[in-house]
């Protein structure tokens, strides 16, 4: 059996979230996984170079809270990718 990396784990998770079809944010997926946003970050701009999830940048200007804020919704190839891995 193949050995995957922590890393990847929790790419497959943060897939897995999304495959609901809604939109979170990175605090919010940082809670659901019980991780730091720093890594939920990172994941998910790695998850957008593959083109499985867009994240959307919400500028300060526009934002209640006046901080960018970043939106992460799954992509129709992530919920491929997903269906993919779950039925494997």
């Amino acid at each position: 059996m193949v050995e995957i990396l922590e890393s990847d784990k929790i790419k497959l998770k943060i897939l897995k979230i999304l495959s609901n079809g809604k939109v979170y944010s990175f605090y919010h997926l940082s809670k659901v996984l019980k991780t730091n946003y720093s890594t939920v970050k990172k994941n998910c701009f790695f998850l957008e170079l593959l083109k499985l999830v867009e994240v959307i940048k919400v500028e300060k200007e526009e934002s209640a809270s006046n901080k960018p804020v970043y939106r992460v919704k799954i992509t129709e190839k992530g919920l491929d990718v997903i269906k993919e891995v779950v039925a494997s």
